[in-house]
Formats: C-alpha cells, sequence, structure tokens
C-alpha cells in the first residue's frame, strides 16, 4: 500500500526566485499533491501559476480555535498553523509534507515519504542547538510544561507529519490556547519548540532529517546562494537557500560585523559567494550597522522606561 501525501509549500511574497524554487520542488514530487500556502495578512500576493493555492490572512484561522499571536506574525512564529488550515480543508492524506520556499530537495519525494510510511514515522524535523536553555525562543516555554518534561527544539522548514500527528497537535494548540486565554500558562511556545516537545513526549515516532539524507547544508543559517546550489547536488535537503539581495542581508544580518575586517573571518568568506559590487555592499553593511545602532538604542529607551518598573 502506497501513502497518499500532500505537499504544502510556504509563502509571503512570489517573485521570480520563488517560481525558480517553486519548479524545482515540482520536479520532485512523483505523486504528491502540492499546494502553495501564501499568507496574505499584509495585502495580497498577487497572481500564483498553480492550482492548488490557498490564500489566507491570520483571522482567516480562527476557525481552528488556535491563538492568533502575535499579531503580525502569526504564520512566522506558528509555522505549523498553515499544516492545520490545510488539513481542515483536506484530511484526506497520510502525510503532510510542509517546506519553506528557501528549501531545496535533492532527494525524490516519493522516495522520501515512502521511507517514513515503511517504518510508520509520525514527525521528521531537524535538531537545533544542543542545550535548550541557551535557546533564544526558550523563555517561550516558560510556565507551560511542567519540570517533569523534556523540551526540545527543531528547525521545520521541511517537515514530514502523519495525519494522527496533526490531529494531535492540533487539539494540543486548541488546548493550550483555552489555557492561555483563562490565565493558565503565562506564555505561547515558538512553533519549534511546541511540535518537537509534544511529539517526543507523547508516544509518537520521531526521526531526524538527517536518517533520510545529507543535511551538511541544512540549518536555520548560514544561508546558500542559489548560484552555488550547482554544485551541492549531493547534499539531499539544504536550507536556506537565497537569491543574491536576501543572501547579503542574511550574511550582514546575523554574522558578526567585525568578521569582515578579518582575512578568513566568517563574513568576508560568505560575501565571496555575493556578485554585488564593493560600493554596494559597502552601502549594506552601512544600513546593517545603523539598524543594529537603533534597536539598541530603542532597547535602552525601554529599560530606562518607569514604566516597565511598575
Amino acid at each position: 500500500m502506497t501513502a497518499r501525501y500532500a505537499v504544502l509549500f510556504k509563502v509571503h511574497y512570489w517573485d521570480d526566485f520563488v517560481d525558480r524554487r517553486f519548479e524545482h520542488l515540482l520536479r520532485k514530487v512523483g505523486a504528491g499533491d502540492v499546494y502553495v500556502f501564501v499568507d496574505e495578512t499584509h495585502g495580497s500576493v498577487g497572481q500564483i501559476p498553480h492550482n492548488r493555492v490557498i490564500r489566507a490572512t491570520e483571522r482567516d484561522v480562527e476557525k481552528l480555535d488556535v491563538l492568533l499571536h502575535p499579531p503580525g506574525k502569526n504564520f512566522w512564529f506558528n509555522a505549523d498553523y498553515p499544516l492545520y488550515y490545510l488539513y481542515s480543508e483536506n484530511n484526506s492524506y497520510d502525510y503532510y509534507l510542509m517546506c519553506e520556499y528557501d528549501t531545496e530537495f535533492n532527494v525524490e519525494i516519493d522516495d522520501f515519504v515512502r521511507t517514513a510510511y515503511r517504518d510508520q514515522v509520525d514527525y521528521v524535523g531537524f535538531p537545533l542547538a544542543p542545550s535548550f536553555d541557551r535557546w533564544d525562543w526558550a523563555q517561550t516555554c516558560v510556565g507551560v510544561y511542567p519540570d517533569s518534561v523534556i523540551l526540545y527544539n527543531w528547525l521545520n522548514a521541511i517537515s514530514l507529519h502523519s495525519k494522527r500527528s496533526i490531529e494531535f497537535l492540533l487539539r494540543r494548540r486548541q488546548s493550550l490556547a483555552r489555557s492561555y486565554k483563562d490565565g493558565t500558562i503565562p506564555n505561547w511556545p515558538y512553533s519549534e519548540a511546541f511540535i518537537a516537545t509534544e511529539m517526543q513526549n507523547n508516544g509518537f515516532v520521531v526521526r531526524k532529517l538527517g536518517d533520510f539524507g545529507k543535511v551538511e547544508k541544512y540549518n536555520w543559517w548560514p544561508p546558500s546562494h542559489e548560484t552555488d546550489l550547482p554544485s551541492l547536488q549531493g547534499q539531499d535537503f539544504v536550507h536556506p537557500v537565497l537569491d543574491e539581495r536576501k543572501y547579503v542581508v542574511s550574511c550582514l544580518r546575523h554574522a558578526r560585523l567585525q568578521s569582515y575586517f578579518l582575512r578568513d573571518g566568517q563574513l568576508r568568506r560568505l560575501l565571496r559567494r555575493s556578485s554585488s559590487s564593493r560600493l554596494s555592499t559597502m552601502s549594506a553593511f552601512l544600513i546593517e550597522i545603523i539598524r543594529r545602532i537603533r534597536l539598541r538604542v530603542q532597547r535602552g529607551l525601554q529599560f530606562l522606561n518607569p514604566l516597565n518598573y511598575a
């Protein structure tokens, strides 16, 4: 028996780059049905050349009885919401594969799902930081789970979910939403922690993405430049893949800026992959410095505000 599966390709805009990533995905999908989920909370994205497009705003997920938090970044913070939305529209599949627009598959997705189905896997994701306490979003789980629960944080840029796991996760989100609204829990868990923690602690069959192929170029950062993809065919899963502009912005946003001035510094090495002129790179560099200064000033003012001590 072959598992029926759906692929959910998540976007919040559409341009030539996204179109190229989508076309590559289609070439890797055999028997699955591919859906595009587009977040239009901040406006229409326009025409998308596909016959299965789900256009949604944050308000559209109210029917799922989940928490709309944080406003304006709902689908980013709760990366699992599009999964529940598709499931509520069509629950006929055995598996649901979610992927972001900046991912690359160099495996046949039919084989990926077939292997998971053979082993009765419920969830496939990618473990992140070795220490949960040092993870940036760890505080979103404070007061949500008892001390006896082991917490996990897994990246879900590519994730595979069985039908029964989605049913469970949706019920848990709905239950936590009620608890948050009545004040029983003080925080709303970030999706990377919520999904993995719930799957690991409730008897589901969990596997790492690396169990299905090579993942040396798969993480939350640093990025891979789109032009380098031909040399990365030996990597089965790649993330994040970015075009020229977004690649430069990402490198400057997350690297230590000081490393640009070191001969073999990380930022200097990353920017060697860029085709931008030195002038445009330095302009972007200065913009990033100004952004960081503003952020520090804003944080300082917030800290000094006497209302914060009320």
